[in-house]
């Protein structure tokens, strides 16, 4: 007899309506985890109704998440309450701190439940870059609990499982980011500017995306406008930039149907990282749209990448870069056969159903 489980998400911050490579990730596993029987819980800025959400409305603040941890957990508690074959999964792309106190808080009273952690990058090393020794120490230590506490702790690529067994001495589950696309992607419309231009997306209050702007606009895009000053450099995910530069152009924060026509539009998608972690979803969302991807190596890391198309460039090199966008620039809109292949791969429909069907908790 198949088991009917009864699987609840937490998220602690709001992934409906996705603004976010994060949200986005979060939004559609929920959307594709293969039961009826599931629950979205997270903290929300807005107090817009979904089907099967229960929003917790705080603002998106560190202390007002901290002060509203046992508020979420409550609710969980009393909605899993006589409900069997609890598997509750708590989404990380947020400080490991929130889930671990909500972990302790909801364990005393679902005791039978089986807990899942779907990580989106190593969160200890990520802080490493940004934060205080204390907050750095405390996310080890968070970190390190819910890896040997969790019945699942998922990584996003082989690289991020052979680090997390080196910190943290557990064999993580592969849980790959992917992207949901609806309809044809050859009948998105294109945006179309009056010049050539390459895209890049993110927004730069995540230090890693701010990094690779600064260094797409002080370092690459000079020595490119230096040669051809009518390509322009597009950016999305942000309503203000920092920099001001005539080859600039801020598409702002746009619906995803804008920025696929943004992609869908561009010469090139650009990513230069320097500093990263996990899976780039903006580059796999480049690569299922065919386009013509320059990128360092680690904007492609832990991406199964196929050499037999033609439409990828990897160097950590500025002035390569630089090279290649100009010598690139008039590339084709999209490679179908690339995107084809690309789109099967990360569904992340069939991500999301391969995963459940390997850990037999398919319902």
């Amino acid at each position: 007899m198949i088991k009917k489980y009864n699987f609840i998400v937490i998220n602690f911050f709001r992934v409906t309506d996705p603004y976010s490579g994060a949200s986005e990730v979060s939004f559609n596993f929920f959307k594709n985890i293969p039961s009826e029987q599931k629950n979205l819980f997270q903290f929300s800025d807005n107090s817009k109704k979904y089907k099967k959400v229960h929003s917790i409305q705080i603002k998106n603040t560190r202390w007002q998440k901290i002060l509203n941890l046992k508020k979420i957990s409550d609710s969980v508690i009393k909605f899993a309450t006589n409900k069997k074959n609890l598997i509750i999964i708590i989404e990380g792309a947020s400080w490991v701190g929130y889930a671990f106190f909500v972990y302790k808080l909801l364990k005393r009273k679902l005791k039978d439940s089986k807990f899942i952690y779907h990580s989106h990058n190593i969160e200890y090393l990520l802080r490493k870059e940004k934060e205080s020794y204390a907050i750095v120490a405390l996310t080890k230590f968070f970190e390190n609990y819910i890896a040997k506490k969790f019945n699942i702790f998922t990584c996003v690529s082989k690289i991020d499982k052979k680090k997390i067994k080196k910190i943290y001495n557990i064999n993580a589950t592969i849980l790959s980011n992917g992207v949901e696309v609806s309809g044809d992607i050859n009948k998105i419309k294109i945006k179309n500017f009056n010049f050539n231009y390459v895209f890049f997306c993110g927004s730069i209050k995540y230090l890693p995306n701010f990094d690779t702007l600064k260094i797409l606009v002080e370092k690459i895009m000079p020595l490119v406008i230096s040669k051809d000053p009518a390509i322009k450099l597009v950016v999305s995910g942000n309503e203000d930039l920092p920099f001001k530069k005539n080859f600039l152009v801020n598409a702002g924060f746009v619906s995803k149907k804008n920025f696929y026509e943004h992609l869908r539009g561009a010469s090139l998608f650009v990513n230069p990282m320097k500093i990263g972690f996990g899976s780039q979803l903006k580059t796999i969302n480049a690569l299922v749209f065919g386009k013509t991807v320059i990128a360092s190596k680690l904007a492609v890391g832990g991406i199964n990448i196929n050499p037999n198309f033609k439409n990828l460039f990897i160097t950590d090199d500025n002035k390569k870069i630089a090279d290649l966008i100009l010598k690139h620039i008039n590339s084709r809109k999209i490679n179908k056969l690339s995107s084809n292949y690309y789109l099967k791969k990360y569904s992340m429909k069939n991500i999301t159903k391969s995963f459940f069907s390997d850990q037999g908790l398919s319902t």
